[in-house]
């Protein structure tokens, strides 16, 4: 992380996002932010998202991601997208592209994915489900999300059920 990197804030993740689908890249909001778009309060400090582990969709990310101010997308390099299980982008603010996550990817999460938007602003995430299953680690924070997206899984059958 950079020395200057500070929490990423809601106006920051619509700059990245209304930049990632201007250019129509493939990516998936994971992590704190997508949870915060489901309605869970949870304190975060960067911006997660689950991008295709493939050289060409690397291109209109780092387009996308040079809207910070730092630029520090400039020197994400297309093989990355073919190695290890993410690249994290230190700029302004960070930005971490994950490739795998619990054993899921972009393209496991794809039949869970939900687009809404945020002050006009599309946002493509998963449902609740998919997000469950980024969470299946022993982490201390991915456990408490898990209780509650369990939770919140549990209430909405049980509304389902009485329907």
């Amino acid at each position: 992380m950079s020395e200057r990197a500070r929490p990423a804030t809601l106006d920051d993740l619509k700059q990245v996002l209304a930049a990632l689908h201007a250019e129509h890249a493939d990516y998936l909001l994971i992590g704190g932010y997508a949870l915060i778009a489901h309605g869970f309060a949870r304190a975060t400090v960067d911006i997660d998202l689950l991008v295709p582990a493939r050289r060409e969709a690397a291109a209109p990310i780092r387009r996308a991601l040079l809207v910070l101010p730092d630029k520090a997308a400039a020197a994400v390099a297309p093989e990355w997208f073919e190695e290890g299980e993410g690249i994290r982008v230190a700029d302004d603010v960070v930005v971490d592209l994950v490739f795998r996550t619990c054993g899921e990817t972009y393209d496991s999460l794809r039949p869970f994915e939900e687009v809404f938007e945020i002050d006009g602003v599309p946002v493509r995430t998963v449902n609740l489900e998919g997000l469950l299953r980024t969470k299946q680690s022993a982490r201390g924070q991915d456990v408490t999300d898990r209780m509650a997206i369990e939770r919140a899984l549990a209430a909405a059958r049980s509304e389902k059920d009485r329907k």
